[in-house]
């Protein structure tokens, strides 16, 4: 069903006239934005909020929130339109990251998770239209998938080539307010509605019960972050990378970026160490760095890696969105950039499934802890059933199997389970074992 505001046009038909002005004219600048901000577009992004996410401080829930939805969306809009509106400080936790480190996660209360949700759907409006081919992180009908595609097309392209593996160093927490501001005026003219994404990107945090302005960076967690931080980069890369590959760069240059992963392809390698060699300066010159340890220049390309084979050696790997790229040589005989699980993440995530196993260790309701595992399992292969990754995949369903069935023998009882009647019932409860495998060859 349509919603229709005070005026009889939906919020949502508003949205896509933007959308449709943004994609005529790359020049438009947008004013009176807010007016877009009211209690139907608010209530229907209630809707499309997800009950089951953690609550934030005031620890109001989805549901609780809802018991009172029209008296609390007027009162929100009312401190919106009058300027009074203040985020509360979204929880900040931490989860351990493959390399030892730890990445803070920003979570908000159900009223802000609100406000950032219809923001976001406005941003995005505006700039879909004008994010370039290469950029596949949080867009719709583009997927990490799509992405590796691409750079699959991208190295084939170039037979005695290079590759640039590019890594921000904690680009969402250092990406600066003020330039990100200045960037958005170029498409914004409604300084209210400016002002409420800054309320929004200042909005304080809370760790170790500590409360903090958000001085720097859009915190990963926020709805929003992952717009804004398409669009600074955006400007920051994109825009600057398509105009010196045409100008400054001789032969092909192409990039894949998504979010903050980016690789960069070219058809000469000489022209790959001159781009290395700049970039650090573009990146400071808006605020951020280049992570050395995580970043490198390396030859690609089937020539390189037949030159590499017949010395003996092989080309570097890199990673990219959760898989290790290496050359390897296809029943032809030609080499071509391959994608494996990494060994880091593929370990990580097996070694989750046993500690949440020996949390339940002695849980009544196997069944429940059982279709909580396949749905991870199966979450997992989904991502990783690519091309040239399958004996990957086969490991990772037998380890977890294996998993399991240390897991119900240490449970104890009177007979042990064998391998054998643990297929049967994981067989009973369609534990994953066949798989629909991703194609990095065509274009769908």
């Amino acid at each position: 069903m349509t919603v229709h505001s005070n005026d009889g046009i939906s919020w949502l038909t508003k949205l896509e006239r933007i959308g449709e002005k943004s994609a005529g004219n790359k020049q438009q600048v947008f004013n009176n934005l807010g007016h877009l901000l009211n209690c139907d577009m608010l209530k229907g992004q209630f809707l499309r909020l997800d009950g089951s996410k953690a609550a934030g401080i005031d620890r109001m829930t989805k549901a609780a929130y809802g018991e009172h939805l029209d008296e609390n969306i007027q009162h929100l809009i009312l401190r919106i339109r009058r300027g009074t509106y203040h985020p509360k400080a979204a929880r900040i936790t931490e989860i351990p990251k493959e390399d030892g480190s730890k990445r803070p996660l920003a979570i908000s209360c159900i009223e802000d998770k609100l406000i950032q949700l219809a923001v976001n759907d406005i941003l995005s409006r505006i700039y879909e239209p004008l994010f370039m081919p290469c950029s596949y992180g949080f867009r719709p009908g583009l997927d990490c998938h799509t992405a590796l595609r691409a750079l699959q097309q991208q190295t084939f392209r170039n037979w005695n080539g290079a590759v640039v593996e590019i890594d921000i160093r904690k680009y969402f927490n250092t990406i600066p307010h003020i330039e990100l501001m200045s960037l958005l005026r170029k498409k914004i003219s409604d300084r209210r509605f400016l002002r409420l994404i800054e309320v929004l990107l200042m909005a304080p945090v809370m760790m170790d019960k500590v409360v903090s302005n958000n001085v720097c960076g859009c915190p990963q967690g926020s709805i929003l972050s992952p717009v804004l931080a398409n669009i600074y980069l955006h400007h920051v890369i994109d825009e600057w990378f398509d105009e010196i590959s045409r100008s400054h760069i001789r032969g092909r240059a192409e990039m894949v970026r998504y979010a903050d992963d980016m690789v960069f392809t070219f058809q000469y390698p000489k022209e790959a160490k001159r781009f290395y060699e700049v970039l650090p300066k573009r990146l400071n010159k808006y605020g951020l760095e280049l992570h050395d340890d995580k970043s490198q220049l390396i030859s690609a390309g089937h020539v390189a890696a037949m030159r590499a084979d017949l010395s003996g050696k092989r080309l570097p790997t890199f990673n990219f969105l959760g898989f290790t790229c290496y050359w390897g040589k296809t029943r032809k005989g030609y080499w071509r950039l391959k994608l494996t699980s990494r060994k880091d993440r593929f370990a990580a995530k097996l070694k989750g499934l046993r500690d949440f196993l020996r949390k339940n260790l002695n849980t009544t309701d196997i069944r429940l802890i059982l279709n909580t595992v396949i749905r991870v399992v199966r979450g997992w292969i989904n991502y990783h059933s690519v091309s040239d990754n399958q004996r990957r995949v086969e490991q990772f369903i037998y380890q977890s199997k294996w998993i399991i069935y240390r897991w119900f023998n240490r449970k104890g009882g009177r007979h042990r389970l064998t391998w054998e009647k643990l297929n049967l019932i994981l067989k009973m409860l369609n534990y994953p074992s066949r798989w629909k495998t991703h194609s990095m060859f065509n274009s769908r």
